[in-house]
């Protein structure tokens, strides 16, 4: 990795994350080099659904019991994000089908939480989705949540990137590289924790492998979907369907095993699709021990973290990039820095080492 005396900034890794914070970065008037192993589209983020899921990612699977400000904040900045991108957002909601109980306990949360739902009966149910099941009469739906097509707003990073004078390089990245760095280098490398002699903070950092399916000769639209054990939407021409979240697991390898529970909710929304025909996608992501990510300055000298947001990369985006750019340019960061802290499992003496 030649050249880094030639950035103002390194970021290493080329998912949503990094990509985000690079962005940031280069926008603050700062010259980035972004280094990454993989390919954008390759990464976990390229693999993901794009979801911007404040109301139902805290009512199903919330990060943390408090994290329901963390993610609204996230999510109000990406109209800003998008706009500057030139891409689009599904603004159009997200409903949840299944069973009465299942629906009632779900809308509970949300009440709970403050967030808006509604239900919605099959005529609503067929528009936002076509070719549902007759299983399931009723839907619950949330404005709250929205969606980004994630390939797209890869491309859309590195170019807007490139036009403000940073650039993108594939390639394999050193610990002797980055300690020799002349410049602040941000890691935003994931579940990888081969630099955790540079940052032992990435030590407490687990991985998690995702499988998610997609079928790309489905061509009725599908809004997003929630079901007790899947996702479903349309995205790429195609029906995605997923996700699995398979704790301490890193390897890439499709595991139809893994998949038994994804694919039967499949079949209770989709009961007319052939269960042939689909392909597995499969992505790795880190988790922090609280489940929120880790944003902004790292225990090491100009090293800077964005890792670690289990399973709400593409929603809080936007804000790990604001947090670890204020954190290099010496701004002030906004009222969530201090829950993000890389160093707040460390003072707590629960750095997972």
């Amino acid at each position: 990795m030649g050249g880094s005396s030639a950035a103002s900034v390194i970021v290493v890794g080329a998912g949503v994350f990094g990509l985000a914070t690079g962005l940031a970065l280069a926008e603050a008037g700062m010259k980035v080099r972004l280094v990454a192993e993989t390919a954008p589209d390759l990464t976990a983020s390229g693999v993901a659904a794009g979801m911007l899921a404040p109301a139902f990612e805290m009512a199903l699977d919330p990060p943390a019991p408090d994290a329901l400000g963390l993610l609204l904040a996230g999510r109000d900045l990406w109209p800003d994000l998008a706009g500057r991108l030139g891409v689009a957002l599904d603004l159009a909601g997200a409903a949840a089908i299944g069973p009465e109980t299942w629906l009632d306990g779900l809308e509970a949360r949300l009440v709970a939480l403050g967030l808006e739902s509604r239900p919605a009966g099959r005529a609503e149910m067929e528009a936002l989705s076509s070719g549902l099941g007759t299983r399931f009469p009723s839907a619950l739906v949330t404005p709250e949540d929205w969606r980004i097509e994630p390939r797209l707003a890869l491309q859309a990073m590195v170019r807007r990137l490139k036009d403000l004078g940073g650039t993108l390089e594939t390639g394999n990245v050193t610990l002797r590289d980055l300690e020799e760095a002349a410049c602040p280098v941000v890691l935003a490398t994931g579940a990888d924790r081969r630099l955790a002699d540079l940052a032992p903070e990435l030590g407490g950092l687990s991985p998690i492998k995702g499988q998610i399916l997609w079928r790309p000769d489905f061509s009725p639209a599908v809004g997003v979907i929630r079901s007790p054990g899947a996702y479903l939407l349309g995205s790429g021409g195609g029906l995605l369907a997923g996700a699995t979240m398979e704790a301490g697991r890193s390897d890439l390898a499709a595991d139809p095993e893994a998949q038994v529970e994804l694919r039967r909710a499949l079949a209770d929304a989709f009961p007319t699709l052939a269960t042939e025909g689909w392909v597995t996608r499969v992505g790795v992501r880190a988790a922090s021990p609280d489940g929120l990510p880790l944003a902004g300055a790292a225990s090491r000298p100009g090293l800077f973290l964005a890792v670690g947001a289990r399973r709400n990369g593409w929603l809080l985006a936007p804000l790990v990039a604001k947090i670890v750019t204020s954190a290099i340019t010496g701004e002030d960061a906004g009222r969530w820095a201090a829950r993000l802290d890389p160093l707040r499992f460390v003072r707590d003496g629960n750095g997972g080492r």
